[in-house]
């Protein structure tokens, strides 16, 4: 992996100094919800309301119920949701949104699971799954020959799964997560460090999870990937959910799909008001209609392009805090970026995430920067300075925040005034609100502030059905 070494922001040999990454404002290492007032006259970040922060159609359902208090840590807000399925927790009203959509696919789900059409065709595609695995196992090469594509191209995509599946259990094996770095790095003082719990580090023999993988890829030979990422796209979720209840759910009845009597498309019109699927995100579409395999292909490719090392590639891939669809909508922000010098220097950042709501801070930013180089103005550098900031042509600085509700705090006042980022012009767009002494504070410093900011959109969207 690349060595990470501070830069000046915007590039040149003159004056280039190491800084400091507790000084960058989205980088802060951030307290737990609740924290008292500071010294020094900062505010004690609040808890707010959970209906001032979302519609109030989105606090309850006929399977859940948002709590009403939702503390913030200076930075972002932190949900907490009771269901039918076990409590979950949502850092965000976007992760929100997410957890309220998974919910209904589980009950969906479970409806599902629970009907006589279901239970009678399970039965015999069971027996025809466990005939198929085998058959796979005695004969491979008959099987691989019969699969409907280029074996060539099947073969691409099965070896670079499999190698990344090997060096996850090479680090399993050493005892750390899968491709997170021995020691911690500058993406591990973003704003999401408190991880949430549902997404811990593997536990268990690295023998078992060699024998599991296994038993994956032969199933993925056969069609069962295809046939999950079918039911994942009717319910209108993220096929590499994080969301371990539904990740459960989703493998228990793909597997009656993938056996053969029900079918892909007899099971997913089973399903009682599946998603409106008018999205037009790539993203989305990445994750449901491409094979696992060929969407690594397609991000390893993407990256190395761009100068990024084969290792520091192979990394990614692997990084146990990014699914496999935060990996695409990272690769796919870089992409967005193309034109602006640094990209590649965005990566010992995104390597050293401590946590899945890290990682999505850090493609939230980038997906955010994108958009402005996109549709506002094209940026001329990017550099990593605990975040990502960028430069415009004409020395307009710009910074692109994910955070829900930015209360004033030593963090945020040690960046407005750092010297190194003086310009004419500087900006900061926050996906969210921010107090009035936060706004005033920053404005005093001789930033223009853009709350609510039309940059900031879900990484997935998706129109939910009924």
């Amino acid at each position: 992996m690349s060595t990470w070494k501070p830069e000046s922001p915007w590039g040149g040999n003159a004056g280039i100094r190491p800084l400091l990454v507790c000084a960058a404002f989205a980088a802060v290492l951030v307290s737990a919800p609740g924290i008292q007032a500071e010294e020094g006259g900062y505010e004690a970040p609040p808890t707010l309301a959970a209906a001032e922060l979302v519609p109030a159609a989105l606090l309850q359902g006929p399977h859940y119920k948002v709590d009403e208090q939702v503390p913030t840590d200076g930075f972002l807000t932190h949900f907490a949701i009771q269901s039918d399925y076990g409590r979950f927790k949502a850092v965000g009203p976007g992760m929100l949104d997410v957890r309220i959509r998974e919910i209904a696919a589980l009950a969906k789900l479970q409806h599902l699971q629970e009907s006589e059409e279901f239970q009678t065709g399970a039965k015999d595609s069971a027996k025809k799954v466990i005939g198929g695995v085998k058959h796979l196992v005695d004969e491979p090469t008959e099987t691989l020959t019969g699969i409907p594509e280029g074996i060539g191209r099947f073969f691409q995509r099965t070896y670079r799964s499999a190698k990344t599946g090997v060096q996850k259990l090479q680090d399993m094996d050493a005892g750390r997560a899968p491709g997170v770095p021995a020691e911690a790095g500058p993406g591990a003082r973003l704003p999401g460090g408190s991880q949430s719990g549902e997404g811990a580090a593997p536990k268990g023999d690295v023998y078992e999870a060699a024998a599991k993988a296994a038993g994956n890829a032969a199933a993925n030979a056969l069609g069962y990937d295809g046939a999950r990422r079918a039911l994942a796209k009717r319910l209108g979720v993220d096929p590499y959910t994080t969301n371990r209840a539904l990740a459960e759910k989703l493998d228990e009845v793909s597997w009656s799909a993938f056996g053969g009597r029900l079918g892909v498309n007899a099971l997913t019109a089973m399903i009682p008001g599946g998603a409106l699927l008018s999205t037009s995100s790539r993203l989305s579409n990445w994750a449901w209609d491409t094979p696992p395999g060929d969407l690594r292909l397609r991000i390893e490719r993407s990256l190395l392009a761009m100068g990024i090392s084969q290792a520091d590639v192979d990394l990614l891939l692997r990084h146990r805090w990014y699914p496999l669809s935060l990996q695409a909508a990272l690769v796919a922000a870089l992409d967005d970026l193309k034109g602006a010098e640094g990209r590649a220097d965005v990566m010992p950042l995104a390597l050293t995430v401590g946590s899945e709501e890290q990682a999505r801070y850090l493609v939230e930013t980038l997906r955010m920067t994108a958009k402005y180089h996109q549709t506002v103005k094209p940026l001329k550098t990017l550099a990593v300075l605990g975040t990502v900031v960028a430069r415009t042509a004409d020395g307009e600085t710009i910074v692109a925040a994910p955070v829900d509700y930015l209360s004033w705090n030593r963090s945020a006042a040690r960046f407005a005034s750092r010297p190194d980022l003086a310009a004419p012009q500087r900006s900061i767009y926050l996906a969210g609100r921010l107090t009035a002494r936060a706004r005033s504070e920053l404005e005093t410093h001789g930033w223009k502030v853009h709350d609510k900011s039309g940059l900031f959109e879900p990484i997935m969207p998706v129109n939910r059905g009924g």
